[in-house]
């Protein structure tokens, strides 16, 4: 089957293959490309929701979001949005006129969990006619790309992740309901250079939306650190840049890449849906 690279240092799209659920070889092909690519492309694909969440079955172990919710979502494209009861596991990003495009900063899914997700599986089920692409960035490239004593520097570090920075607005009001997430989710504190668990590479692990501070640093030094640090996503060399149209599906490492969803595209609705699959214990 034909694959065509999409960046140099990550990213493949696939023209001609079926996501099928039925097929035993689906689960073990496609973490084989993702653990090779970090980012995976299956073109058009249309599955509906059952299908949907049956391949992301054959891939890894789904989960359900901490703070699902069957309601409008208080934050729009944010707070996590039930659309299918039958489906807890999916979420629905859905952006249109007068809710406006709200992802436009580089980041990871879930890193702020006391096991981060592995990896994401996100379909297209409204496209706008124009705008509305989605970047990803290879954060092992990155390390890499740094000096050996800022990589030295780094190795023993440990940032910590913490949800408020996202979703706190989703609990304006209602102290008590936070307080509660508080308690059962707090932050968690995650290696700054990760070892992947299943790969060996080194990455850089932390990101601007949930990454707040260097454990053992003051916060000047801290800011530093971490400014540094989440400017890499942000350079072309280490990205790769994802069209969409309808019915695509895309796979990504969320361990290894952080993602930014270009909001270009207003007044017109974007709809995409989101199945996160589970990850192991970082050591």
């Amino acid at each position: 089957m034909a694959r065509r690279p999409l960046g140099t240092h990550l990213g493949v799209v696939l023209d001609d293959y079926r996501l099928d659920p039925a097929d035993p070889a689906l689960g073990d092909f496609v973490n084989e490309l993702l653990l090779q690519h970090k980012v995976v492309f299956f073109k058009g694909q249309h599955l509906d929701r059952h299908t949907f969440a049956k391949v992301a079955r054959r891939i890894g172990r789904t989960e359900v979001h901490p703070f699902i919710s069957e309601d409008d979502p208080l934050v729009h494209g944010i707070s996590p949005f039930q659309p299918y009861h039958e489906y807890p596991e999916i979420t629905g990003i859905y952006h249109d006129e007068k809710h406006t495009g709200n992802l436009n900063a580089w980041h990871s899914d879930l890193n702020w969990r006391e096991v981060p997700t592995f990896g994401s599986l996100l379909r297209g089920v409204q496209i706008p006619p124009r705008g509305g692409d989605t970047l990803w960035a290879n954060m092992g490239a990155a390390y890499r790309s740094l000096s050996e004593a800022t990589r030295s520097e780094l190795d023993e570090m440990r940032v910590v992740h913490d949800w408020m920075q996202i979703y706190a607005p989703a609990f304006e009001g209602n102290e008590e309901a936070r307080a509660r997430m508080r308690e059962k989710y707090p932050a968690q504190a995650h290696p700054l250079v990760l070892t992947h668990p299943l790969t060996g590479e080194k990455v850089l692990f932390s990101n601007k939306v949930s990454g707040v501070r260097v454990e053992g640093l003051d916060e000047a030094e801290s800011r530093r650190v971490l400014d540094m640090v989440h400017l890499t996503a942000w350079r072309p060399e280490f990205q790769c840049r994802f069209q969409w149209e309808e019915g695509d599906v895309a796979l990504w490492d969320n361990l290894a890449t952080q993602h930014y969803a270009v909001s270009d595209y207003w007044p017109h609705a974007r709809k995409m849906e989101r199945i996160t699959l589970e990850g192991e214990p970082i050591k």
